[in-house]
């Protein structure tokens, strides 16, 4: 069994916060943490299970990737894929790409989408 590397734990945790642009400060107010707690966990420290499932849900992350830089198995290598090109986009491009993906969306929405549409359009009018 693989032991649990705090210092790839620290450097994900880090990353996460980058990409939520969300500061120590932010966190530990926002999860009412000691306020050298975020700063210890990046720098290798593993907070114990509770805080881990508070900070997975307040960085919008799975405890699976925060703990072993895996993504749950539910995705497909697609969306795995799109999901790594969105975090490794700059503050620039990942706005441009959520409004891309949802651009996109609109002009081809999935059939299923389609007959939810019509068929709340038709309960409206």
């Amino acid at each position: 069994m693989n032991k649990l590397d705090g210092i790839q734990f620290g450097k994900r945790l880090k990353k996460a916060m980058d990409d939520a642009k969300l500061t120590n400060i932010e966190i530990t107010n926002g999860l009412n943490l000691n306020k050298n707690a975020i700063g210890n966990y990046k720098n290798g420290q593993i907070p114990n299970a509770a805080i881990i499932v508070e900070l997975s849900n307040f960085l919008g992350i799975s405890i699976d990737y925060l703990l072993t830089g895996k993504y749950p198995e539910n995705l497909t290598l697609e969306e795995k894929k799109l999901v790594e090109l969105y975090r490794n986009t700059n503050d620039i491009g990942q706005p441009l790409t959520m409004k891309h993906a949802e651009d996109i969306q609109h002009a081809l929405p999935r059939s299923d989408q389609t007959q939810e549409q019509e068929s709340l359009n038709s309960q409206i009018g």
